[in-house]
């Protein structure tokens, strides 16, 4: 006996079950018992060898498991085709990371007061997890949407400040390196095969600081789309069936996702439902083929035999209205809404029928494929209500189930689709349903309705300051570190990550976040030479601010002195007691400390339009570089939250690690004796906690105390002395061999040495 593969169900009026099937052409219709067994075919024939023995109840992938994220053990991951989009399950989290920021703020007083000033502290948080997709390889990611806000857009940028990896299964993919950071090397798996994301420090301010309900646009296939015959082809090897046709199938889907625990059988099953096409298996091999089709056979009246038992040649059954459906409702995910769930309806207007069909489809379709699917649909459960039994001779033996044929001398012609042959004793007996094939032609238009355009505001730009200073902590004088910070000319910079690429822009890596906006801008003026040793009371420095909307204050003299007001003008890093505005809007700094933290062999470089940074300690990043990095020059960009990186440009810069460079010597002094040497004698400074403890002298920082003095003619060092202590010898007699006689006057430069980055900063003196 044939029967079809994959039947178009619905209407079993023998055994009642209205709806009951799935597949598009007529089956089961006043069979009786064989109403169940024809609505069952693929998961009796097929399923016995695929699928597994016994009962079963056939419930197909909804719509409404692909809108809400899960973390639970044991989720089913789903199989994505074309374009949908999806939850996914969270498969690894790193759980919340705290930030602490502290703003402070002068808050005037009454009655001539002199204010307070008030810090506020405040948190922020952010998480780092991995989101399970897809079990299939996919293209990539397109949008992101959090709690239904836009997250990523498109182009791939973020409305918050957190970074995105994506792996689309393949089975080369390494292991993450954060998660892999997290769980220990060698301890994280790749999830070769598995499609996922990896969220980085994603900002959680926005979402009550708790991980959001994401779901994604998954780009599962080139192109957006998948071929109806690739999907069912899928599916049917999945299935470990391996011969089968799906040749005649041209259609393309356009998404969709199985993400329930469901039979290969009901997955191809909810694909017939707006695709409209059957199976039959013939000569071994599962025929895919779509519902409108040919006639095969005219065959008339006085041609059909009579099997024994029968009354008739012909038996025709109708099954009655109130058993029909009044409305069919097709849920899908719409393109056009974002893939919202969107519903059309098709209604018969005239019948005693209350019935009502709701099909839940995980398919992404248009608005108006859907509603020609509801139509399609309940005209073809309307057609074939009437159900044919007959009997043919041998000469018809080639007919099998799928095919469409007509039976004439009858009243009126009877166009029939074959259920079921049973060929036996030279006897094709036949049971059928009624066809036709303009029912699977619809040109309905349908509006879905819009939804709210949802955009990714461009990032504001993100000005890089990469600095290399001397070490402005205690903490940050034992290895080479250079500072970086980032600025903003508008207040709606949410922050920006560092990255760097050590080859030549080939690839770049995240090294730093840089959450806190600095305050920056250009002095107007040059700054004159000043006072080192006391407060500069006579310069003046005008400063513009990149960001109006940005603070600068005055404090008193103590907290200056306890390292308040740092700012880093051209090369110099100085403090500010007083800051004014003036009639333009630019602040006028004065009271100033100059050349702290060594660097008072900048203070006669100063031009008009040099750079000015606060060194605020909460708005800086030390970011650690090897003893190999020093002096290379790599590329470095500052990417703003949501920003490309391939859209920012790349800056050079070169280590010099200046945080473990030894300052200048100071108070370099000479005497001579009678014999004309020159003793020469300085005093060392401390660039770590240089704390004056023990009323002697400063700590060491470095490992040994070494110097090196240079005897210079001009510029041209004509000697090197080396000495272990604060004070060297230059004698007579090398005075003679260096310049031909004794010296009145002698140029030396005095380096203090660092067994790791060689001479510190020189102090020049004239002898």
């Amino acid at each position: 006996m044939a029967v079809l593969v994959l039947a178009a169900a619905g209407f079993a009026a023998g055994s009642g079950l209205v709806g009951g099937g799935l597949l598009g052409i007529a089956a089961g219709v006043a069979l009786g018992a064989g109403g169940s067994y024809l609505g069952s075919q693929l998961g009796g024939a097929v399923d016995a060898k695929v699928f597994g023995v016994g009962s079963r109840v056939s419930e197909g992938p909804r719509l409404g498991d692909l809108s809400v994220q899960s973390s639970a053990f044991g989720q089913v991951i789903p199989l994505l085709y074309g374009t949908v989009r999806v939850a996914g399950n969270v498969i690894w989290s790193m759980g919340l990371i705290e930030t602490r920021h502290e703003d402070s703020e002068k808050v005037k007083g009454g009655k001539g007061g002199g204010g307070t000033r008030v810090t506020t502290v405040s948190y922020t948080y952010a998480s780092s997890f991995a989101i399970a997709l897809s079990a299939r390889p996919i293209v990539g990611i397109g949008r992101i949407w959090a709690d239904g806000k836009l997250l990523r857009d498109a182009g791939g940028r973020l409305a918050v400040e957190g970074l995105i990896r994506i792996y689309t299964g393949s089975e080369q993919q390494n292991p993450d390196p954060l998660i892999e950071a997290g769980e220990g090397l060698g301890q994280a798996p790749a999830y070769r095969g598995l499609a996922y994301v990896v969220f980085e420090d994603l900002a959680l301010a926005e979402y009550g600081n708790r991980i959001p309900n994401l779901t994604f646009e998954v780009i599962a296939d080139k192109g957006g789309a998948a071929t109806l015959a690739g999907v069912i082809g899928d599916l049917a090897l999945r299935a470990g069936l391996a011969r089968i046709d799906v040749a005649a199938l041209d259609d393309s889907v356009a998404g969709y996702a199985i993400a329930r625990s469901v039979t290969y059988a009901d997955a191809i099953e909810t694909l017939a439902r707006i695709y409209h096409f059957d199976a039959v298996e013939r000569e071994g091999v599962i025929r895919f083929a779509p519902l409108a089709r040919a006639r095969v056979a005219v065959i008339d009246y006085e041609n059909l035999t009579r099997s024994s038992g029968e009354a008739a040649p012909l038996t025709v059954t109708r099954q009655q209205e109130l058993d029909l459906p009044r409305e069919i409702s097709v849920r899908h995910a719409d393109p056009a809404r974002d893939y919202q769930v969107g519903v059309q309806r098709a209604r018969r207007q005239w019948t005693p029928s209350l019935a009502a069909y709701d099909y839940d489809l995980p398919l992404t379709i248009s608005a108006d494929r859907a509603k020609r699917a509801a139509e399609i649909e309940l005209a073809r459960q309307w057609r074939a209500r009437e159900a044919a039994a007959f009997s043919l001779g041998t000469a018809y033996a080639r007919l099998m189930p799928g095919d469409v044929i007509t039976i004439t001398g009858t009243d009126a012609p009877l166009d029939l689709m074959i259920a079921e042959a049973d060929f036996g004793g030279g006897t094709l007996a036949c049971r059928a349903v009624s066809y036709a094939s303009d029912v699977y032609m619809s040109g309905a238009l349908a509006d879905g309705g819009g939804v709210p355009t949802q955009m990714v505001e461009d990032p504001a730009e993100t000005r890089l300051h990469l600095l290399n200073l001397p070490a402005l902590r205690a903490a940050d004088g034992t290895d080479p570190v250079f500072y970086a910070a980032a600025s903003s000319a508008e207040s709606r910079w949410r922050g920006a990550v560092l990255y760097r690429s050590v080859d030549s822009g080939d690839s770049f890596e995240a090294i730093a976040a840089l959450s806190s906006p600095a305050v920056a801008g250009v002095a107007v003026n040059a700054l004159p030479l000043g006072p080192l040793d006391f407060w500069d009371e006579a310069a003046r420095l005008t400063v513009v601010l990149d960001n109006p909307a940005q603070l600068l204050e005055a404090r008193p003299p103590l907290a200056i002195l306890n390292g308040a007001n740092a700012a880093l003008v051209g090369e110099e890093i100085i403090q500010f007691r007083e800051a004014a505005l003036d009639g333009a809007g630019h602040y006028v700094l004065s009271g100033l400390l100059r050349g702290r933290r060594g660097t008072d062999h900048h203070m006669a470089s100063h031009v008009s339009g040099e750079r000015f940074l606060l060194l605020d300690a909460a708005r800086l990043v030390a970011v650690t570089a090897s003893l190999s990095m020093v002096g290379r020059q790599d590329l470095y960009k500052g990417v703003s939250a949501g920003a490309l990186l391939n859209a920012v440009d790349a800056t050079l810069f070169q280590v010099s690690a200046e945080s473990l460079r030894p300052f200048a010597p100071v108070h370099v002094t000479g005497l001579r004796n009678a014999e004309g040497d020159l003793a020469i004698r300085w005093i060392r400074r401390c660039r770590g906690d240089g704390g004056w403890i023990d009323g002697a002298d400063v700590p060491l920082d470095e490992d040994s105390e070494l110097y090196e003095v240079e005897i210079l003619s001009g510029a041209v060092p004509l000697r090197v002395l080396t000495v272990a202590t604060a004070d060297g010898l230059y004698t007579a007699a090398q005075q003679t061999a260096d310049f031909g006689a004794l010296q009145s006057s002698i140029s030396v430069r005095i380096y203090q040495m660092s067994a790791r980055v060689g001479r510190g900063v020189p102090a020049v003196a004239l002898l």
